[in-house]
């Protein structure tokens, strides 16, 4: 209860400084104020109440005071952190959690120093082991590597639950994670620790801290760095404008190239994470069954109405290249393929299972970097270099795993009784094999490419840690936000290149977030670059958001820049279709007609708009000539049954209905449009029994009942009362 108490204080309060209402949060921080056992946070606390009391006392008076506005903007960053830093200090008090165990355990960075030298020393007794017969030196190294453990699980608790950074504090993090004596693998994990830390509680040193890093040579340390930085970032972007420091620190950023395409890549990347869960699902729920299945089973797919929306058919232009058929089991491998390519997390579902072992129980475990080294990854490992050859070699070089999941398949592995370990262990890699030709070690691969790996396993490491890891109720959740830079004008200048922007753009199109990419788009299309594909894309967007003005009107552009494309012309039909204005869709369905006079969805489009101004002789040309062209198109056959049916040709109607209800699997429309037909020419019984196949196929007599007042206008015209039309649905329910 107490627990809960706190950080109810600590919401209320973020929520009044959010809006500025930063006396109402001081008496509202008071509160639990006299609880709390530290002196110093109670001295700056008293301090900065007393200070803003002055403020408005001097206000109230009518004293000129020029730095009013500045004044006001630091009590505001203060309070912010004398928030954060008052409940995490009232927790550790109280709670049970890990987090504040480790804070009571490791109480400050005072002992980072002294912790760094063992680290030091450590590092270079193992490097001697090296020269050393296995034999000799196997009980050392593990003694060394215990050691090391030990002192990662204080690191790691240090960093973690420091708050109040001094500027010698926040040298120390620097210099240790700059020290080139001790393993980078360490450092890393030290880098993870400083984000969580900065999550947890907000500081501008921490974050300055991140920065610095975020240049350091090492990619493995850099990435993390920008990693963590974009993720607390984007969670805490309200507060960046409060401090000056972290402004100057993201300019500096912004001017270094390497960087800022690091930036921008992690962006992407971070944006690929919203796909997890989609791929998780496809993959349980559609990939690994149906290639479990047989191949060649495919659904049948039925069409619409005619007058109903617009079908799918060649909605996205196939010159943007972005999209692979989906249908049959070569396209879910190849579309498993594709996400691989893109880096996108495909084994989320399948290592996810596989975090029980006692090694995920370290707090830190979860955030190393993959090391051979690792005595529980040791163990399974031969200890020569032909494990660069071997198919666990091959996973365990692999860009595609993250190192959480190689660390899953290691312990999965020395779970396998020995001797088909030594036959799997024993298969070398043939000369042909992919893993033949992948380097020896990581580092042999090109910096701005290793850079890009790194990034991606440590997101897809963050994404196990927050989703899955038992300690992920400690924190917020940085994956259930949206972490789009360019929704952020703090943050949009680490990310609005035109190239990074169109990068994004056409990343966002492609995954269908449509709202986003027109926000991107309009960025874009402010550096004058658009070229007549962007204006078909964010087009597209407008069309998906409704917005057919808008979409028509970039369409238009597109046009313009390159005219006479008829995906272009057939969309800017569509959208005037969409919109009621007939005449002008048929106009640009005409024009795209000459540019393309067989194809059978044009045709059938067209002979639709033509129907619904009930031109019906134009429409019955097109609907037969697609019907000739394609012969057995249902959606062809439907459009002249209906459009039969429209204008009293009732024997052909009925002919048209009878093929179609021959087919496999009839659809709800053909009986019920048959019934239409048998029952404005009195063939009442067999009007019923199609009525009823339509009520068998929904399984519900209201959705009959809701088709047939549909099509009222059609019946009245042919002769059917309102009365009749009553009974008719009393008749069939």
């Amino acid at each position: 209860m107490e627990e809960n108490r706190i950080l109810e204080i600590q919401e209320k309060v973020k929520r009044l400084l959010d809006k500025s209402r930063l006396k109402k949060a001081i008496d509202t921080l008071d509160e639990g104020i006299d609880e709390l056992q530290d002196w110093d946070l109670r001295t700056k606390f008293t301090g900065m109440q007393t200070a803003y009391g002055y403020l408005l006392d001097y206000m109230a008076k009518g004293m000129p005071d020029p730095d009013r506005e500045r004044l006001h903007s630091e009590m505001l960053a203060q309070c912010y952190m004398l928030n954060d830093m008052i409940a995490i200090a009232r927790l550790t008090e109280h709670s049970t959690k890990v987090y504040c165990q480790m804070r009571r355990r490791y109480k400050n960075l005072e002992g980072l120093p002294g912790l760094q030298e063992r680290f030091r020393e450590n590092a270079a007794n193992f490097q001697v082991t090296k020269g050393l017969p296995s034999g000799e030196c196997k009980s050392i190294r593990s003694e060394l590597a215990s050691e090391r453990t030990r002192m990662l699980s204080q690191l790691f608790g240090t960093i973690l639950g420091s708050i109040a950074w001094s500027k010698s504090d926040t040298e120390g993090v620097c210099a240790f994670i700059s020290d080139n004596e001790i393993p980078v693998n360490d450092r890393a994990v030290a880098v993870s620790a400083l984000m969580l830390s900065t999550l947890k509680c907000f500081e501008p040193a921490k974050v300055t801290a991140l920065c610095t890093i975020a240049t350091n040579s090492d990619t493995l340390l850099s990435t993390r760095a920008i990693v963590g930085l974009v993720i607390v970032l984007y969670q805490y972007s309200e507060r960046i404008r409060l401090y000056s420091e972290i402004g100057q620190a993201l300019e500096t950023l912004a001017e270094d190239g390497t960087t800022l395409r690091r930036i921008q890549t992690i962006q992407i990347q971070l944006l690929r994470c919203r796909e997890t869960q989609k791929i998780d699902r496809k993959m349980r729920e559609e990939i690994i069954p149906a290639m479990m299945k047989n191949p060649n089973l495919s659904k049948e797919k039925f069409s619409i109405d005619i007058l109903k929306e617009i079908e799918e058919d060649e909605d996205k232009n196939p010159e943007w290249k972005q999209w692979l058929e989906k249908d049959e089991i070569k396209g879910k491998i190849e579309e498993m393929a594709k996400w691989q390519v893109e880096g996108a997390d495909v084994y989320m579902s399948t290592f996810s299972q596989l975090k029980r072992f006692p090694f995920f129980n370290e707090f830190f475990n979860w955030f190393r970097p993959f090391d051979v080294d690792e005595p529980s990854v040791a163990e399974v490992l031969p200890d020569d270099s032909s494990i660069n050859k071997t198919i666990i070699g091959a996973i365990c070089n692999s860009p595609i795993f993250c190192n959480s999941d190689k660390y899953s398949f290691c312990f999965t592995f020395k779970q396998i009784p020995q001797e088909q370990r030594d036959m799997l262990m024993g298969q070398i890699t043939g000369a042909g094999d992919p893993a033949e030709q992948m380097p020896d070690t990581f580092t042999e691969i090109p910096t701005e490419k290793r850079a890009e790996v790194e990034s991606n396993q440590y997101i897809q490491d963050l994404y196990r840690f927050f989703k899955i890891s038992n300690y992920r109720h400690e924190f917020s959740d940085p994956f259930a936000m949206s972490l789009n830079l360019l929704e952020k004008k703090e943050l949009a200048p680490l990310a609005d290149s035109s190239e990074a922007v169109l990068r994004m753009f056409r990343y966002l199109v492609e995954k269908e977030y449509y709202s986003e990419a027109i926000n991107a788009g309009k960025i874009y299309e402010k550096s004058g670059e658009g070229d007549a594909q962007f204006y078909q894309e964010i087009g597209y967007c407008m069309q998906k958001e409704h917005d057919y003005t808008a979409a028509i009107d970039y369409y238009t552009k597109a046009d313009i820049i390159k005219p006479d494309t008829l995906w272009t012309l057939r969309h800017i039909a569509q959208c005037y279709r969409l919109q009621g204005e007939f005449d002008k869709a048929l106009s640009y369905y005409r024009m795209a007609e000459e540019l393309a006079p067989e194809n059978v969805s044009l045709l059938l489009q067209t002979g639709e708009s033509f129907a619904t101004m009930e031109q019906y002789e134009e429409a019955f040309a097109r609907f037969f000539k697609a019907e000739y062209i394609k012969p057995g198109s249902r959606r062809a056959m439907r459009a002249i049954a209906w459009c039969s049916f429209i204008t009293g040709k009732d024997d052909q109607a009925r002919a048209y209905y009878q093929r179609l209800m021959e087919f496999p699997h009839p659809a709800f429309e053909d009986y019920l449009n048959a019934a239409h037909v048998e029952w404005v020419t009195h063939n009442n019984q067999q009007a019923v029994e199609y009525y009823n196949k339509a009520k068998e196929i929904c399984g519900d007599a209201d959705k009959v009942a809701e088709h047939i007042m549909q099509d009222k206008e059609a019946l009245i015209a042919r002769g059917v009362s309102e009365t009749e039309l009553q009974l008719l649905i009393d008749l069939i329910s």
